[in-house]
């Protein structure tokens, strides 16, 4: 009986050293940050917080209600820096607040435009041990509150939106590619780099739910920064040239009207394109070539092939160009030509001052080869 006591006495203690962490917290007895809005009013930051609701990021399986019946919940934090303003969330907070699922950052315009702030948040994002280095970073004119109103579709969480995760979107129709605060934190030390940051609206037209109209986010064109400071906006309809100079576009669409009767459709995938300057004393010029390889998507009328390449080629020449002249109107080195100076002739690219100066001219982008091939016509000939 001495034995059996002991052995139970033993178990006893061993079942007491297993009740786990005296100070563990459950899930829901936290709060989660999936979104922050950052504003400048007032000579001070604004910062808006949105809120994960954890049933809402599962699937959904009945009961409860779709997400978008749910309110998004949203706090406001001010201060003279984005940490106070980040602390000053805590003021209100009912539970302790997370920031390890950080998702997506959306700066204004405005708060670019005071030199320095982009710097000063990917400083503290990057010295926090809670967020991760994947953050997508987004711009926008609109207010923040305009834009948090914008809401996923067919009852999605907002952790699974185009906000948080741009990139199968991207994949699909490429436009600007996404960029986080990993990536800006490498090439803001790049000479030269300019920084094209994805610009988001709000659109209220587009999509509704049963009778009622149901606000979207919306891709807006672009914000361009420079070593933290803010170079100018271009809006979608004057930048569709970048697409064709990014190897990340990895869909890309081109519609061709050449007359009321005469027009196609083509889907171009992953263009390469080879940017080349040239120094003559203390002139810089540079030529860039690009290919890309399509697919047939609408021919009604029948063009042959070897049409339909020279007009693409034309009309992506044009996008390509025509972006270069909006964004010369600005001073903003939209292809990032001074960055390829400077990784080609580096010592010219510091002799010349080339970092230090508006020097793009309409005559500096010399020359420009586009060649198309097109690859397949569907499941037509392309002539049927």
């Amino acid at each position: 009986m001495t034995k059996l006591y002991r052995k139970v006495i033993l178990v006893l203690l061993s079942l007491g050293l297993l009740t786990g962490c005296w100070d563990g917290k459950t899930i829901e007895h936290m709060l989660y940050v999936s979104g922050l809005g950052i504003g400048y009013e007032n000579e001070e930051l604004v910062v808006y917080a949105r809120f994960i609701e954890l049933e809402n990021v599962g699937k959904q399986e009945g009961g409860g209600g779709p997400s978008e019946d749910k309110p998004i919940w949203i706090a406001k934090g001010t201060g003279k820096t984005f940490d106070i303003a980040t602390d000053d969330l805590y003021y209100t907070s009912q539970l302790p607040i997370s920031w390890a699922h950080l998702g997506e950052i959306v700066i204004t315009t405005e708060a670019l435009k005071q030199d320095g702030i982009i710097n000063e948040v990917m400083d503290v994002l990057n010295r926090y041990s809670e967020t991760r280095s994947e953050v997508i970073l987004h711009a926008t004119k609109e207010e923040l509150p305009l834009v948090a109103q914008g809401r996923p579709i067919l009852g999605t969480s907002t952790w699974y939106s185009k906000v948080n995760n741009p990139y199968p979107v991207f994949r699909q129709f490429s436009l600007v590619r996404p960029i986080t605060s990993r990536q800006y934190l490498i090439d803001q030390e790049e000479p030269g780099k300019v920084l094209d940051i994805p610009m988001l609206s709000l659109d209220k037209s587009k999509w509704q739910r049963g009778e009622e109209p149901h606000p979207t986010v919306e891709f807006g064109g672009s914000a361009f920064v420079y070593k933290g400071k803010f170079k100018g906006s271009l809006p979608v309809e004057e930048e569709r040239g970048i697409r064709w100079m990014q190897e990340e576009s990895q869909r890309v669409p081109l519609y061709l009207f050449n007359s009321k009767k005469d027009y196609a459709s083509i889907v171009f995938t992953s263009p390469s394109v080879d940017i080349t300057p040239e120094i003559k004393g203390e002139e810089v010029t540079v030529s860039v070539d690009v290919k890309v390889k399509g697919s047939i998507i609408e021919n009604p009328f029948y063009q042959d092939e070897k049409t339909l390449e020279k007009d693409a080629e034309e009309e992506i020449k044009k996008q390509i160009k025509d972006t270069y002249k909006y964004a010369l109107e600005k001073n903003i080195d939209v292809y990032q030509f001074a960055y390829h100076v400077y990784k080609k002739h580096p010592e010219k690219f510091k002799e010349l001052g080339i970092e230090d100066k508006d020097w793009l001219k309409p005559e500096t982008f010399e020359n420009l080869n586009v060649q198309v091939s097109i690859v397949s016509s569907g499941k037509l000939k392309i002539n049927k």
